[in-house]
């Protein structure tokens, strides 16, 4: 008989008090040194505005660029104050490497990852900035903030033009602006400004979103540098083409035998919908598919009915397996959105990404996929519009989205890189393997990560989407044959079917942050390089999902945290258990409010998780003896160049397993403390709890009474129940 996941942890929590040391910081820069650097660079910058064209500048106000030193990310030392002090407005960041002048510690990188910040503000308030820092005496904390600041500069043009298209005479742009939803009089100006150098912006298909506007503009080929030249203009690009599998995809169709399972009425109280290219009419799955068509998209194009209908088709019965000529059963039926338009011979990825973006808003969806999105690999500088948009969609926690990350995994350095939107912090990117067999790599299309930090472990995870040797096989509804074929497009449905069939086949309300916990807890890596897999192989059915194996409990915690809060979370290893060797794995998972204006400090919520494996060895109330680092920035971020003080407490996925002598472990715990922030710096506002999922496996080596003797010891717990489904 086999044993199944358990749930209810969160009951077994408690709230605890623990005081956080830390010493004094060490300075790179005395702050006359500081002072003496900030006062010459602000100069410089008066000079640069003084010679700046007054239409280039929205409100009469310049955006400049303050650079910290890399040893100041963490969001104590984020200079909101200061900018407060003179009156200036931090419109937004991004990372950045650099080779500061000094370090405050002999032992140190040659480069460091540091916040470059940009800040707006008149002439004039730039230099009551530079008078007050040379002549006032001001106070501890804001010569504190000074001396963490390596530069301040203008912005050149050229800094902001990602790529541009030089094949083309008429451009069409994508253009970002420093400018929230107040910031109606930014717009205005741009507007005004694109018009004198013969450009025209698109007014209706603007996205606002955080502290940044996203605009379709059209200029001729030439003029790019000069529209760069707006202050307040962060980034532009020509628009890149719309993916929705590889242009050249291997397609085929198979003579297989197969018959179709029956139709069966399931009883899901989830809904389940696909992006795509639609359906149609002609098809025999009508009782499990439901198409709606946007009154903007007309006819499909057979290409793109292809697509979509695979796609259902792979969520529905998954892979095509020759040795049963019955086809599996579906976990629930599929709404599909048919967002891509046959006559859209360009798409309009702004027209794609609306359409997407009416559904969601809606919140009807517990699970959803994306095989499509913008052709081009993520930026680590700026966050694309349709990363930007879908993960403020998804920021509750209400909805389990699969996004495929892209079939340019065979193209060279960053090119290969992970494609919008699958760099989302709030969705499960999903890469290819090139098997269904046990010598599975990731298949050599499939994109690779790092994503950027944080969310920097992409794709989450791979699973079987085809390659060359081994062609994916999925039912085709058009055809009514079985087709092979390739791509991410296909993984990512895949294991989405898997995803929504633990909660099919589960008697327990699972939320969606759980089932992507559930699922990374599952992933495999087995020495596969991170960057190539994620986490590792997914599971490939639900049943591998929930089952425990025979040694072993899983436990699922479902709970709140409070904001500055320590949530004590046991780790309830059952006494008397007989091994030498216990083994923990845990995984948590949450949802985050994102700030897309500022890729470094992307999400507000972060977890500070202490892990204390013995009791018996912590002393009074400060609890700091025996803590141990079971989730160590090591550990996720494979270089060490990318190693920030701070970084893996504000990554929303974190997994990790290690293994303890059972002498050594007294009721071990994890103590949690959940942080926030607002685009880098502290919050000031009371937040609401953050919900947050963790899945712990205890492993007992070889004690096959483990699980009985985690539920006997602690009552709250119960196992959860699964649907028997035969498997033919």
């Amino acid at each position: 008989m086999k044993n199944f996941i358990i749930g209810y942890g969160e009951s077994l929590t408690d709230k605890v008090e623990v005081k956080s040391g830390g010493g004094s910081k060490k300075h790179p820069y005395t702050f006359s040194e500081a002072r003496d650097r900030l006062v010459q660079d602000l100069s410089v910058v008066i000079e640069d505005i003084d010679s700046k064209p007054v239409e280039q500048c929205a409100n009469g106000e310049v955006v400049i660029k303050f650079i910290q030193h890399p040893s100041y990310l963490a969001k104590s030392y984020y200079p909101t104050s200061l900018f407060n002090k003179y009156d200036i407005q931090d419109v937004g960041s991004k990372s950045l490497r650099i080779k500061p002048q000094n370090w405050a510690v002999k032992k140190h990188p040659e480069q460091g990852l540091t916040s470059c910040i940009f800040v707006s503000g008149t002439r004039e308030k730039f230099e009551a900035m530079l008078n007050s820092i040379k002549h006032d005496n001001l106070p501890d904390g804001t010569k504190e903030i000074i001396q963490s600041i390596e530069n301040v500069s203008s912005i050149k043009p050229e800094e902001k033009i990602k790529h541009v298209d030089i094949e083309q005479q008429e451009l069409k742009l994508e253009v970002v602006l420093h400018a929230s939803e107040e910031d109606s009089a930014v717009r205005k100006s741009f507007g005004d400004y694109s018009n004198t150098l013969g450009g025209t912006v698109d007014w209706e298909r603007a996205k606002i979103v955080g502290g940044l506007t996203f605009l379709p503009v059209t200029i001729h080929n030439g003029h790019e540098q000069e529209l760069a030249e707006f202050s307040h203009l962060r980034a532009l690009r020509s628009m890149p083409k719309l993916r929705f599998n590889r242009p050249d995809a291997t397609r085929m169709s198979l003579k297989d035998a197969f018959s179709l399972p029956k139709f069966k009425a399931l009883n899901n109280d989830f809904k389940v919908c696909i992006f795509d290219g639609g359906i149609g009419n002609e098809h025999v799955i009508k009782e499990w598919v439901t198409e709606y068509i946007p009154s903007d998209v007309d006819m499909g194009h057979p290409s793109l009915l292809a697509h979509g209908s695979e796609v259902c088709s792979t969520y529905l019965f998954g892979p095509y397996n020759e040795n049963q000529p019955i086809i599996s059963d579906p976990y629930s039926s599929v709404d599909i959105v048919r967002v891509l338009s046959a006559s859209d011979t360009d798409p309009d990825l702004f027209d794609v990404l609306t359409r997407i973006e009416d559904v969601l808003k809606q919140k009807e969806y517990k699970y959803i996929n994306l095989s499509l999105g913008p052709r081009l690999a993520i930026d680590d500088d700026d966050v694309h519009v349709w990363t930007s948009v879908i993960d403020r969609l998804l920021q509750d926690g209400h909805c389990f989205a699969t996004v495929a990350i892209g079939n340019d995994g065979d193209l060279e350095g960053e090119y290969a890189r992970i494609q919008p939107p699958s760099d989302m912090v709030n969705c499960f990117a999903v890469g290819a393997s090139n098997t269904e067999g046990n010598a599975w790599k990731r298949a050599s299309y499939s994109c690779v990560g790092p994503g950027r930090s944080p969310g920097v472990v992409k794709p989450d995870g791979i699973i079987f989407g085809g390659s060359n040797e081994e062609l994916f096989k999925v039912y085709s509804p058009l055809t009514h044959s079985i087709v092979g074929t390739l791509g991410t497009s296909y993984a990512a449905p895949y294991a989405l079917r898997v995803a929504a069939g633990v909660d099919a086949i589960t008697d327990f309300d699972l939320s969606a942050p759980t089932v992507k916990a559930l699922m990374v807890h599952h992933a495999n890596k087995e020495g596969n390089d991170q960057n190539d897999v994620g986490w590792g192989l997914l599971p490939n059915s639900p049943e591998a999902v929930v089952e425990c194996l025979d040694d072993e409990a899983i436990v699922v915690y479902q709970g709140e945290l409070n904001k500055s809060e320590h949530l004590r979370i046991p780790i309830p290893v059952p006494e008397g258990i007989d091994c030498t060797w216990v083994h923990l794995k845990a995984t948590f998972c949450f949802n985050a409010i994102t700030d897309p204006e500022h890729p470094l400090h992307y999400t507000r919520s972060g977890l500070d998780i202490v892990f204390r494996g013995n009791e018996s060895k912590v002393t009074g109330e400060a609890t700091h003896a025996d803590t141990k680092t079971f989730f160590s920035v090591g550990n996720l971020y494979e270089t060490e160049e990318d190693l920030r003080e701070d970084a893996h407490k504000w990554e929303t996925c974190i997994s990790r397993s290690q293994r303890f002598k059972k002498a050594t472990l007294l009721n071990p715990v994890f103590d949690v403390k959940y942080h926030a922030r607002e685009k880098g710096g502290g919050v000031q506002k009371e937040l609401e709890p953050l919900k947050y999922s963790l899945v712990l496996s205890i492993r007992a080596e070889g004690d096959t009474n483990t699980y009985n003797m985690v539920l006997q010891q602690n009552q709250t717990l119960q196992s959860v129940k699964v649907t028997n489904r035969l498997r033919i």
